[in-house]
């Protein structure tokens, strides 16, 4: 749900085909969850957990044109599969409580959602501009969704409320030229979106804060580049009003691949480790943020930023080229999901990984 609540205590852990207890925090490292319901050639990308015992992966296979979405639900006790009613590409997962989750995504008929009531999951519409990109929600059943055309070139966006049967227009006021791509939700009066906004040839970062009457717009220092070739604030994760981080993905030789973090007052910009393209932030449950590459070559790779400093680590050796796409940790434990997709020649295989 990305607001990534600060976590504490260690638990046992049962992800998959049996119990694994927690190691020490001092032996903590990523390692192999094995499930049957990862059983497919395709993707997993997007992970959400509501509370340690209700969670949701999402990834897809087959073709473009005959997509099947796969929907992998951790019970508290396992990961298991679950049909998803209509086949698309989903783009993002959210989970506010053991019963109430959302899914986005598309087709070639356009945008695509479902809504799961704690029973079984439904099609539901998903109104206005492009194809959904992020949905994101809290606790208390508050969700939101942005969607765009063209994310990367400051294409028009939108973003979405979900009603509580459906997803209407928030109605933000955004500037003229603003490309919205990343959200994060914490409550209906803490919400929080992120983008671009293009004025001639200068392209600016943008950030909005909704404290449920208005919403408030943050501008983000730093160069993003011209508007053929924009940086793009990927992803936000707000881990309190005062610890907010962004991801800033360059395209240009203009820009850096950073992680921009905002105290409530003012911007700190840190550049982040290595040369690949980040696409992954998540909350590392204790006040600072993990970044994963867009790819990395036999092991996973994580950078962890604890607010001063990075540290690099790998997860487990596996075959071809790995990419984690996203992470998020398991409240009410010391855990981490993570999500990714090994790739060889045509062939892809879906993957989590966890750290405690």
């Amino acid at each position: 749900m990305r607001r990534n609540a600060v976590l504490a205590g260690t638990t046992a852990l049962a992800l998959g085909a049996g119990v694994l207890a927690a190691p020490p925090a001092s032996a903590a490292s990523w390692r192999n969850i094995a499930s049957t319901a990862l059983n497919y050639d395709g993707s997993l990308d997007r992970v959400d957990f509501a509370d340690k015992n209700a969670g949701l992966a999402v990834g897809s296979s087959g073709a473009l044109w005959s997509p099947k979405a796969h929907l992998v639900r951790w019970n508290g006790s396992a990961w298991v599969a679950q049909n998803s009613p209509i086949g698309f590409v989903p783009s993002d997962v959210a989970v506010a409580s053991a019963g109430r989750a959302w899914v986005v995504g598309y087709s070639l008929t356009g945008p695509a959602a479902i809504y799961w009531n704690g029973t079984k999951w439904a099609s539901v519409s998903y109104p206005m501009v492009g194809l959904p990109t992020q949905v994101a929600a809290a606790p208390d059943g508050t969700a939101y969704s942005v969607s765009g055309v063209d994310v990367g070139s400051g294409g028009p966006a939108s973003v979405l409320r979900w009603s509580g049967t459906a997803w209407v227009d928030a109605k933000p006021t955004l500037p003229a030229s603003t490309s919205i791509v990343a959200v994060d939700v914490r409550a209906k009066n803490d919400v929080w979106i992120a983008g671009t906004t293009t004025n001639g040839s200068t392209v600016t970062g943008i950030v909005l804060h909704f404290n449920g009457t208005a919403w408030k717009q943050i501008p983000v220092p730093g160069a993003m580049g011209v508007p053929a070739t924009r940086a793009v604030l990927t992803r936000i994760v707000a881990v309190s009003p005062t610890n907010v981080y962004v991801l800033r993905a360059r395209q240009n030789a203009q820009t850096t691949n950073a992680l921009l973090r905002y105290d409530g007052k003012a911007w700190k910009t840190v550049n982040t480790p290595g040369t690949a393209i980040p696409i992954g932030l998540a909350s590392d449950g204790k006040g600072g943020a993990i970044v994963t590459p867009a790819a990395s070559a036999g092991k996973s790779t994580y950078h962890h930023y604890n607010g001063s400093t990075w540290t690099t680590v790998s997860g487990p050796a596996r075959t071809g080229t790995v990419t984690i796409a996203d992470a998020d940790p398991r409240p009410g434990t010391t855990g981490i999901a993570s999500v990714g997709t090994t790739s060889t020649g045509q062939k892809r295989v879906p993957f989590i990984e966890y750290n405690s």
